[in-house]
């Protein structure tokens, strides 16, 4: 809970999970993707969605009948379409796939006096996959009619087509000794999502999304296996990472032989690490040891300083008194969110709203948390 008056939300699903996203197309509601993860029960899809006039959780449930869901990725121009990446259990085996989906648009009088809705299939991605284990998609941020696939120790951009076909355009490999597979992969934002990451054990590479060929590497000294990336939404050479040492790393891939920023907040695993797409001094993570941290990058952010119209003026008139630029935060751990019980796996920022964030822990508790207010304020120069 947070320290200065803004309680977390707390909301129970029905079955463990450790699927989390934001609804990056709903842009005027805090909206999240939730999946479980269960191989007995008939695993479920909720959309939750924040009332801020209320305050409370309004949630629209969803029968995702096809397995149970290890990754979810909505489509950032359709907030009724999303990908999901699921275990299927089959006779005497067990395998994940991948396929893209429809929610239903409206509620039918059917859905309206209690029944659960199904999720319609509108491309099955096993059409692109060759042998390996499916380890998950991501839409393209600026074209959801492209996708980054990853099976195994190969990732590939997919063109989605009419009718639900799929096309692979190029596949790599990322091979590490003694690494079987790709842990993850993140989109570069920049330069029109010209470049799509992996991480495999403790290194990470980035592709050119043109050509399929590698365009730069970072190698973890320390040999600790990478669990989580994302990139600075304002600084196109700056990425964060996070794995099985508990440390959160900063990196400049210009320079990557060390990160500029280390530190080691959680006690286990860290598997998700966001920064905020708003205010990238902000940064949020979660691990095994039950924990959500919101931590402050102030001096490798695009804002470190704080810049008012007094000073702009008072540089003009006379530069003589100049003084010292202040810090908008000073870097370091924020605040430490204890209200879950197992492990996170995942942790979002909301698309809509940039000082709230949601986290999933694998008991299925989902938490809506805040930014404590003394630190939005003091971005926004209001305190």
């Amino acid at each position: 809970m947070g320290d200065e008056g803004e309680p977390s939300l707390i909301y129970g699903l029905e079955l463990q999970g450790r699927a989390l996203a934001a609804l990056q197309a709903d842009t005027d509601n805090i909206s999240f993707l939730v999946g479980t993860q269960s191989l007995k029960s008939d695993n479920l899809v909720y959309i939750v969605t924040l009332d801020e006039d209320t305050g409370q959780l309004n949630k629209r449930v969803l029968k995702h009948t096809a397995g149970e869901v290890w990754g979810l990725d909505p489509n950032p121009s359709d907030p009724e379409v999303f990908l999901s990446t699921y275990g299927e259990k089959q006779v005497n085996s067990w395998r994940k796939r991948a396929a893209i989906w429809r929610i239903p648009s409206t509620k039918s009088a059917q859905e309206e006096e209690g029944s659960i809705p199904v999720v319609e299939m509108l491309t099955d991605l096993d059409q692109v996959c060759n042998d390996g284990e499916m380890v998950g998609g991501w839409f393209q941020h600026t074209d959801s009619s492209k996708l980054a696939l990853v099976v195994g120790d190969k990732v590939s951009l997919v063109n989605l087509g009419e009718g639900g076909t799929a096309t692979k355009v190029w596949e790599s490999q990322h091979t590490v000794r003694g690494q079987t597979r790709i842990e993850t992969a993140r989109w570069n934002p920049h330069r029109d999502c010209h470049q799509i990451s992996t991480v495999c054990g403790s290194q990470i590479i980035s592709w050119d999304t043109r050509t399929g060929e590698k365009a730069w590497n970072i190698n973890i000294n320390s040999g600790s296996a990478v669990r989580s990336l994302d990139f600075n939404p304002n600084k196109q050479y700056f990425l964060a990472s996070g794995g099985d040492d508990g440390c959160i790393c900063i990196w400049d891939s210009r320079q990557a032989g060390q990160p500029l920023s280390s530190s080691k907040d959680h006690s286990h695993w860290v598997w998700s690490v966001r920064y905020n797409s708003f205010h990238d001094q902000l940064l949020l993570s979660s691990g095994s040891d039950s924990r959500v941290l919101l931590h402050s990058q102030a001096s490798l952010s695009s804002e470190p300083y704080r810049q008012t119209l007094d000073d702009d003026e008072r540089g003009i008139q006379d530069k003589s008194e100049e003084r010292a630029p202040e810090k908008i935060l000073e870097d370091g751990l924020i605040q430490t969110f204890y209200d879950h019980e197992d492990s996170v796996y995942t942790a979002e920022w909301s698309a809509a709203d940039p000082w709230t964030f949601a986290s999933l822990s694998y008991d299925g508790r989902l938490v809506i948390g805040h930014v404590p207010k003394s630190v939005k304020y003091r971005i926004l120069n209001l305190g």
